[in-house]
């Protein structure tokens, strides 16, 4: 795929560079400069047409509601000759699509986004109710069968990997909370239409505030539980901030189910689970270590942190729930 390809699928001019990859991590991105201005190119998938990709379609509509509601989003360019949603093929391949560039740093520590972030997930929740959903979670809970985790741990043992032994110690804990996130979400019955992946990666900042991006995800979430994962998510484990997320929440009209507990928090321990069974799972496969994994030398030693993690994980969503009264 070359610059003019993908000015020519979205009439953007004339390309006065080749594309600048950003990012590669679960997509790719590159930014492309032309004589129109300049670009965020987003892969969806790069060949043949995936299942969900009639998908793409209804999420275009529920992103249109979001940017009318005056939520700011990248500017997307619609392109001539539509594939799905707001994509097209790039020399008659794959989907992909085109934002404004927005110029922007990252979200730090430093920034409190405690009143946007809840005035947002308000606005969000407000659209439209969804029917109570009890299909697969994996995806954003990193719900996995707990067959899966057995094995996991049998086949470490049988490499004899150096947690093995604590990984096994600690199996019946990991199904246990496995099957709260499970039954949490099936029976929390405020489930919506939503953004799913509320995390400062996915927040740009700009001078006149913050731009939140990645729609191509959209889909059913439990109001309350997206909002306990994202005001713990961008709180940096600072617990004013979750405060104040929840109250900013809650002054904008959202409403959280009552005497959850703990459970408030059931994504982020699930997203905690999630980074252990990815690690172990590379690991004891032998797959490529992507994204995050890449940063230790030794995955062994990635997994014991990543135990490591779930279990002050817990103890710590524990006792802010008991801090906050939720």
């Amino acid at each position: 795929m070359t610059a003019r390809q993908v000015a020519e699928a979205f009439d953007l001019g004339t390309p006065t560079g080749e594309l600048d990859l950003v990012q590669h991590t679960v997509s790719q991105t590159w930014r492309l400069t032309t004589s129109a201005g300049r670009f965020l190119v987003k892969e969806l998938w790069p060949d043949e047409d995936r299942p969900w990709a009639d998908e793409l379609n209804w999420r275009r509509t529920f992103e249109e509601r979001v940017a009318a509601a005056g939520i700011r989003i990248p500017p997307p360019v619609p392109p001539p000759t539509k594939a799905y949603g707001w994509t097209s093929r790039v020399a008659g391949r794959g989907a992909y699509r085109v934002t404004e560039w927005v110029e922007h740093r990252k979200v730090t520590a430093d920034d409190d986004l405690s009143d946007w972030l809840g005035r947002v997930l308000a606005v969000l929740h407000s659209f439209e109710p969804y029917p109570s959903d009890t299909g697969d979670l994996e995806p954003f809970y990193y719900v996995h069968p707990a067959d899966r985790w057995r094995e996991w741990a049998a086949q470490a043992r049988r490499q004899g990997r150096p947690w093995a032994t604590e990984f096994a110690g600690r199996l019946d804990g990991y199904l246990r909370q496995t099957e709260r996130l499970r039954t949490t979400y099936s029976g929390i019955g405020d489930h919506v239409l939503t953004h799913r992946d509320m995390v400062p990666f996915n927040v740009l900042m700009t001078p006149t505030g913050p731009v939140l991006t990645d729609w191509d995800v959209i889909g059913p979430d439990s109001a309350s539980l997206e909002t306990g994962f994202a005001a713990v998510t961008f709180a940096y484990r600072d617990p004013r901030l979750v405060r104040r997320t929840l109250a900013s929440y809650a002054a904008n009209g959202g409403k959280l189910v009552g005497g959850l507990g703990e459970n408030l928090f059931a994504h982020k321990l699930g997203s905690e689970l999630g980074r252990l069974a990815g690690m172990v799972d590379a690991v004891v496969t032998g797959a490529p270590q992507t994204g995050w994994m890449t940063r230790y030398a030794d995955p062994d030693t990635g997994v014991g942190d990543a135990m490591a993690e779930v279990a002050a994980a817990e103890d710590r969503l524990r006792r802010l729930a008991a801090d906050l009264g939720v």
